[in-house]
């Protein structure tokens, strides 16, 4: 990889077909949101993987759970991990939902160690126990590298909106920030070595989208909408913000971003790409999308952006094989 910031403009001029709408925060229990269970995973699951439901990376709560996938073949060297995350505005999603449990199975069919992780909400507690939660997991995955037959020095994470968020969290926030929480693993590193994330919310110092910055004073002074993110703090909003760990130790990152996002705009990842290059960061690559896709971009460009996706993660972690 160059020694520069690689910017990647990619304009598609193609309408999408049968894509995937963008995930919304639902009032509804994780488990009324999973559309499979685990006879169904395990029914369909391919010949070759091994497939781990409901595993507790830390104990106290039913958020703390993720679900593994890994090559049943244990292999003769360490294989590279990914931490699949979901999305939906930090106040819904399931890691059962199908945009991260497929490529969970689908990438440990090819060799890695996939874990797609749960995580506590906003209806029980802060934003900033999101990033704890992921980055507790991270701990564990690495707590238990010798078990599942993981290499600690090559796990990758990607999501899309609030899963980006938390993914390029834990590849850019270090232990310094205060956002380790409580939970065990202490000892070892939450930070990940690559980054795949779309649609990133990556500053909460700038408005989450142009509809909220071209709100009017009287309306933002109004109770926040069912589902609509308020931190409480500009401590909190710099505090949980990628943008404000920007430096030349970030790890490689993948940024997907589209022009038409009305949801979270494309200048948080415009942002973060500037200022990741301003403090000398080396490796990310940024595909800026120009059709119409929106906040489902990843999904409704599917065909282009997963492969850009593993060709991102194989360089990176599993160089030379």
């Amino acid at each position: 990889m160059s020694k520069f910031i690689c910017f990647l403009f990619v304009v598609l001029l193609f309408q999408s077909v049968g894509a995937q709408q963008p995930q919304q925060p639902q009032q509804q229990n994780r488990r009324q949101q999973r559309t499979v269970t685990v006879e169904q995973i395990m029914q369909q699951l391919p010949e070759g993987v091994t497939f781990i439901p409901d595993i507790a990376y830390r104990e106290g709560n039913e958020a703390w759970k993720l679900d593994l996938a890994m090559p049943t073949e244990r292999g003769e060297t360490p294989r590279p991990a990914l931490v699949f995350i979901h999305g939906g505005g930090w106040r819904g999603g399931d890691k059962r939902r199908e945009g991260f449990l497929r490529p969970t199975i689908g990438y440990a069919a090819k060799g890695y160690v996939c874990v797609t992780v749960n995580y506590r909400m906003l209806d029980e507690a802060p934003i900033t126990a999101c990033v704890e939660d992921v980055k507790n997991a991270v701990r564990w995955l690495r707590a238990h590298a010798e078990e599942y037959n993981i290499d600690p020095e090559r796990i990758g994470a990607s999501g899309n909106s609030a899963g980006a968020h938390l993914a390029v969290m834990l590849g850019v926030c270090p232990p310094s920030a205060g956002l380790e929480g409580d939970g065990p693993y202490q000892e070892y590193s939450s930070m990940v070595q690559a980054v795949v994330a779309s649609a990133t919310p990556t500053d909460f110092l700038s408005a989450m989208s142009d509809r909220q910055r071209n709100r009017s004073n009287a309306q933002a002074a109004r109770p926040p909408r069912k589902n609509e993110l308020r931190l409480e703090s500009e401590e909190v909003r710099a505090k949980t913000s990628p943008v404000t760990y920007a430096s030349a130790d970030a790890p490689p990152i993948l940024l997907v971003h589209a022009i038409s996002d009305r949801t979270v705009g494309v200048y948080h990842s415009d942002n973060l790409v500037k200022a990741l290059r301003e403090a000398g960061a080396k490796n990310v690559s940024y595909i800026l999308l120009g059709d119409d896709s929106g906040h489902g971009a990843f999904q409704r460009n599917i065909a282009f952006t997963e492969p850009a996706r593993e060709a991102f993660f194989n360089r990176v972690l599993k160089p030379g094989e």
